[in-house]
């Protein structure tokens, strides 16, 4: 587990802006909340023997591990209501239980030493003379397999997407159909030198106000995942990222004419962010955002964020001219690349896809620009519900983030954009549109978008009043 998610603790884990704790807490009736003692230290447990001496003769205790995955809260809320009811001891399972209640909490006392020296869930006895409980048997995130199937049943999806999985497939749905099409059929129009990075897609459905289509699961957890939970050390970073940029430096390229070269690049950073604005503005939310946005200070105020951009872009234009097109995959963040470090094994999933083999073609730096705002603009980070908005004392704000040994990271990612001939302010001028552009896709989070400006406006000002890196 060490190669997902680092050193965390499991119940530290964040999947879907919330940590596993935050997410078991939630499952318990109010009543229950009063009663739970987290385990972190040796002083917590010395407080729960205390309670438990203290207490009287008919309290039970339920112990649960922390690596206990339940992917039906409302399973795991059934079973603690019943358990002022339970009249015998029970367990999940006969060895190695995740889950053990204990109908007088002093048979826990008895065997102390065994506590506090192991989790329940390492000790080598078999509970025979506990009842089994099999309507709810948590999943064991100690277990990779398990882990990463837990975690995606908490996959972060757009308003508009609906994604399922089960241990062999994951389908993929949304009221978009002509972009369920597009990604379907990208898999069948790329050059067979691509395929082998991507996952096949297959068994595309109409259904009607909806489509969707499949793919096989790998278990394999996403580069995002590992990114936030700081699991990447400088070897294991260097070995990802330099796979990654040999699949985009390896991209099939033909060469433009400048009028269509021209239309490309205007297309996706100047009437992308333009029209993604006005979209965001068109609705009831973004209008209410960005008053509260405007009102706090006007370097928040979009419309003048946009301007900032469209002026800064206009000045470096020249450098975004290129006289070639690539197939690019068009959304080449963490979350859409699966990794596995100890086999090297990158696998890439939900390209912006393609319904012809002319729409494959884009602009040469558009899938660094989206692998730099996971790298250096901390999307990751953002999508995962990890960072903190703060109040300064000019009544702005200020974005922080959790991170570890990120700036050496980035620093590695700089170095390889560098040797390969890539200005990178202009790829991190191109990131500040995408950031700009993403704000009506994630409207049902309005933190998430408040946090998307933030970033957009630290890159400008990065650009505009002093570059650093």
């Amino acid at each position: 587990m060490f190669n997902i998610v680092g050193s965390n603790r499991f119940g530290d884990i964040t999947v879907k802006y919330r940590s596993l704790y935050e997410y078991f807490c939630e499952a318990l009736p109010r009543w229950a909340t009063e009663f739970l003692v987290r385990i972190r230290s040796d002083r917590d447990l010395a407080d729960l023997r205390s309670k438990i001496e203290v207490s009287g003769k008919g309290t039970a205790a339920c112990v649960v591990a922390s690596r206990a995955g339940f992917v039906n809260a409302d399973l795991l809320t059934q079973l603690i209501e019943q358990l002022p009811y339970a009249e015998t001891d029970f367990t999940d399972r006969l060895y190695q239980p995740l889950l053990v209640f204990f109908r007088d909490a002093h048979s826990l006392v008895d065997r102390w030493p065994d506590f506090i020296a192991s989790p329940i869930h390492n000790w080598d006895l078999a509970w025979r003379e506990n009842r089994c409980f099999q309507p709810l048997v948590p999943l064991d995130l100690g277990e990779i397999r398990e882990f990463l199937y837990f975690s995606s049943c908490f996959a972060a999806t757009r308003h508009f997407n609906e994604l399922q999985n089960d241990m062999y497939h994951f389908t993929k749905r949304s009221r978009d159909k002509r972009k369920m099409q597009a990604e379907y059929t990208f898999y069948s129009l790329v050059p067979e030198r691509m395929r082998p990075w991507l996952i096949e897609t297959f068994d595309f459905q109409d259904e009607g106000e909806q489509a969707s289509y499949k793919m096989m699961k790998y278990y394999l957890a996403n580069a995002a995942l590992q990114w936030v939970h700081g699991s990447f050390d400088s070897i294991a970073f260097t070995s990802f990222i330099d796979r990654l940029l040999f699949f985009v430096a390896d991209r099939p390229v033909r060469l433009t004419d400048r009028q269509e070269a021209a239309a490309i690049t205007r297309d996706l950073f100047v009437e992308k962010p333009k029209k993604r604005i006005f979209e965001f503005l068109s609705m009831n939310e973004g209008r209410r955002i960005y008053r509260f946005a405007k009102r706090t200070t006007l370097e928040m105020d979009l419309r003048i964020l946009l301007e900032r951009y469209l002026d800064l872009y206009k000045s470096r234009e020249e450098y975004f001219s290129y006289s070639e097109a690539v197939i690019g995959h068009g959304d080449l963040c963490f979350s859409n690349i699966l990794y596995d470090k100890q086999r090297y094994l990158l696998k890439l999933i939900d390209p912006k896809g393609a319904l012809s083999e002319e729409a494959l073609w884009t602009h040469p730096i558009y899938d660094f620009c989206k692998i730099s705002h996971s790298v250096l603009g901390d999307y990751d980070f953002i999508n995962y519900g990890l960072y903190k908005v703060e109040s300064a004392k000019n009544n702005d704000f200020i974005l922080k983030f959790p991170h570890t040994n990120h700036e050496v990271l980035k620093s590695i990612f700089l170095s390889r954009i560098r040797e390969m001939g890539y200005d990178i302010r202009i790829i991190r001028l191109a990131e500040a549109s995408l950031f700009l552009s993403m704000l009506p896709l994630h409207i049902d989070f309005p933190g998430k978008v408040v946090a998307f400006i933030l970033k957009a406006r630290q890159i400008l000002d990065e650009l505009e009043f002093g570059y650093q890196v």
